[in-house]
């Protein structure tokens, strides 16, 4: 994310919810329209320049000023399709392909605004590279909730984290139309599954993107009988099954009379792709919220933080009542509980393992990097944070405002921790951080042939950099072997840079950090965006394309290669 404050998108809470319309518009007796999911499409490279050396940040050298920072929560709604330009010296073939990454572009409508980011309307962008020449497309998500905006010329009905300034108000005889809304602006992550580009967030559902012209063609259909009456929740990071490739995912059904849910885990097969073909299912006695898990060879690993969904009170929020950020609730501990800590799934279908953590160690966290196993242990790597994420201010206010961002108001700073995790029962798990707590690291990216495996690197996003300012930014490396390569770092005084998404050169003889980054970055200073490619090994520059229009606040970019590239994901 070129982000800065939130680490979890209210629009993965809002389409969280309007899954729970369904239920709650039967009581009321009203239709539902259902929830989807939102997107990102395609940006990699055009216009490129010789970029000079990696700026290295030091403890004490952070902007003062942040300069350009705000721009990343202001309105960008430049449109545009195959903007191209030729590149001196054509890329790598293994390097064809499209860079896919969303951003938040635009923040009002027809005189009322959004308070909390994550809540305003999508935007896809697409930078496609092919031979030398690199292609760009903009274009705002054209979804259900936007389109109904554009008609009212004002921000329509719809699930928020916080309510818009000027308040919205459902009309008397419709006092749930926030409920029955499209609820579909969703625009955390994609993945390609048979044969199709799809959105998705922490929801089951998902939506279909036209990969050339970034239209939302509409919901996925799923033809299998997985789902429950009232599923809430799923994951916005679906992982890959290290041995057989297939795509692993859940699906979390709450209830509106007890606390308990029930979570169905699932694979996708491309040559099935309407069919999730349940593995196991978990009940737990409250509904969790988990945003992203870990798969090794023999198991799913879900950490379960103590927050539970309250899904019983969705109405009050559809009445105007209570805010979205106050269904998120913290559980009050007194002893270890499966309600922190770790979920071991077997994928032969066999019983979990639960290993608590200690009730001081309490397991707020956003992105797992990676799981695997050694010997009797599984061991797992998590961006962790000291306090529940969903706690702060996640307001634009709050993250335009310099002081309270770098106080820790809207978010805490994130460290990077390993858990090991024992299979025998009565041993304890041990945790160890792998990050500097006075920077903060998170929206992290490894080798993707190592995912499930034994890892020595990953990339991320630093804030904090500097450690006294959250807009002092970098994309770092860690060498979490302790092979002698210690942190290396790529930052520019006054750059907002996304998630770095790692490109492998291709071949098993390859290293694991012989690879490229790519990542989009807004030069604050002249309010311009660049894609910018790294030696993933060495860090430095190999080239920066742009400048583009700005780009805003981002989530989860990926990358498909081209058909004729060996390393396709």
């Amino acid at each position: 994310m070129a982000r800065g404050t939130v680490r979890m998108p209210a629009a993965c809470a809002a389409t969280m919810a309007a899954n729970v319309a369904t239920t709650i518009a039967a009581m009321v007796g009203v239709a539902n329209r259902t929830a989807a999911v939102g997107l990102l499409c395609l940006v990699l490279l055009s216009a490129v320049t010789a970029a000079p050396p990696p700026l290295q940040a030091t403890a004490g050298e952070g902007s003062s000023e942040d300069i350009g920072y705000n721009l990343l929560f202001e309105t960008s709604t430049d449109e545009f399709s195959d903007r191209c330009v030729e590149l001196p010296k054509a890329l790598p073939p293994w390097a064809e392909g499209n860079f896919i990454i969303p951003s938040i572009g635009q923040f009002e409508m027809g005189g009322r605004s959004f308070v909390g980011f994550g809540d305003a309307f999508g935007k896809l962008h697409r930078f496609s590279v092919a031979g030398s020449q690199v292609c760009a497309t903009y274009r705002l998500m054209a979804t259900g909730f936007r389109n109904e905006s554009m008609k009212a010329d004002t921000v329509g009905p719809g699930l928020l984290f916080y309510e818009t300034e000027p308040p919205r108000r459902c009309p008397e005889l419709d006092p749930v139309c926030n409920l029955v809304a499209p609820n579909d602006n969703t625009f955390v992550n994609t993945i390609h599954h048979g044969g199709q580009l799809l959105s998705l967030t922490d929801s089951p559902a998902m939506l279909a993107i036209d990969a050339i012209t970034l239209g939302v063609i509409g919901k996925h259909t799923w033809k299998d009988e997985l789902g429950g009456k009232m599923d809430y929740t799923g994951s916005a990071h679906p992982l890959r099954h290290p041995a057989s490739g297939e795509w692993i995912d859940f699906v979390a059904e709450g209830s509106l009379i007890s606390k308990g849910a029930t979570v169905r885990l699932f694979s996708l097969q491309d040559d099935n792709p309407s069919v999730r073909a349940g593995l196991t299912r978990i009940e737990m006695d409250s509904a969790p919220y988990m945003h992203s898990f870990g798969v090794t060879a023999h198991y799913i690993v879900l950490p379960r933080m103590p927050v539970e969904f309250d899904a019983a009170n969705l109405l009050e929020v559809a009445l105007g009542k209570r805010s979205m950020s106050q269904l998120f609730v913290e559980i009050d501990l007194t002893e270890p509980s499966a309600k922190n800590g770790f979920y071991l799934v077997p994928l032969d279908g066999s019983a979990p393992l639960v290993r608590p953590l200690p009730v001081d160690d309490r397991l707020f966290y956003t992105h797992v990097i990676n799981a695997y196993e050694i010997g009797d242990n599984v061991i797992i790597d998590i961006a962790t944070s000291p306090r529940n994420a969903f706690s702060g201010d996640l307001t634009i206010k709050t993250a335009m405002d310099k002081a309270k961002r770098d106080a820790g108001e809207a978010a805490p700073r994130f460290t990077v921790r390993r858990f090991t995790i024992p299979l025998k029962e009565g041993s304890l798990v041990k945790a160890q951080p792998l990050s500097d707590p006075r920077s903060s690291i998170d929206f992290p990216s490894i080798n993707a042939r190592f995912e499930g495996k034994r890892h020595c690197f990953f990339w991320g996003v630093k804030w904090f950099a500097d450690f006294h300012t959250q807009a002092s930014m970098a994309i770092t490396k860690q060498d979490v072997c302790g092979n002698g390569g210690g942190e290396l770092q790529w930052s520019r005084k006054n750059w907002y840079p996304s998630q770095p998404t790692v490109l492998p050169v291709p071949g098993e003889e390859a290293s694991e950090d012989e690879a490229m980054l790519v990542f989009t970055a807004l030069d604050g200073a002249k309010g311009e965006s660049y894609l910018v490619l790294l030696n993933a090994s060495t860090m430095e520059s190999i080239s920066e394309v742009g400048p583009f229009p700005r780009i805003g606040f981002t989530t989860h970019g990926n990358f498909y290669t081209s058909p004729s590239s060996e390393v396709a994901k």
